[in-house]
């Protein structure tokens, strides 16, 4: 394997977290307007990285459901004054699919482990059998309850698929359509 020089690298990161964040608010509804975009992709980039680097051992579910949770509620709280959330909100499944690809990346840049979920969106919803249709939409998904049901949808077909994770299941899945 070739060395990557230290602006290669940084290069990468740099691009992992434009990607996770231009990814989770592409069909997400965020703002009201233009308004904040900037300071909510800023904070958004900040944050994944503080999370990120809570990965570099094997995290739980469980863990990971938090870490979710605390990215939602910390956005939302950062930005409740503002007052240009979509609906005072930032939901679980614009944080998941924000987390969830940023590890994606530092998983597939060798930084990482496997990661304990992988990133739900439409394509991968469309791969699952039995989703209630209540959470047939990723972008407005705010419970950790209905993304862990999709977390276990996303097992089974893992499973049945001959993957030994959702991760794996989930990168193959999406590169090869």
């Amino acid at each position: 394997m070739v060395e990557r020089t230290d602006a290669q690298r940084k290069f990468l990161l740099k691009m992992a977290l434009d990607n996770s964040v231009i990814a989770s608010f592409q069909r997400g509804d965020i703002y009201h307007g233009a308004e904040g975009r900037e300071d909510v992709g800023r904070e958004l980039r900040e944050r994944l990285r503080v999370f990120g680097a809570k990965y570099h051992d094997k995290v739980s579910d469980s863990k990971h459901c938090d870490n979710i949770a605390g990215l939602a509620t910390a956005m939302t709280e950062r930005f409740a004054e503002d007052e240009f959330l979509f609906e005072g909100r930032f939901r679980i499944g614009i944080a998941q699919k924000a987390l969830n690809l940023y590890l994606k990346y530092l998983w597939c840049l060798g930084d990482i482990p496997t990661p304990p979920h992988c990133p739900i969106d439409r394509g991968i919803l469309e791969k699952l059998k039995g989703v209630p249709p209540e959470l047939s939409a990723w972008t407005k998904l705010d419970s950790i309850e209905g993304y862990m049901t999709i977390i276990e949808k996303c097992r089974e077909k893992a499973k049945v698929d001959g993957f030994k994770s959702i991760a794996e299941w989930e990168l193959e899945t999406w590169t090869n359509g």
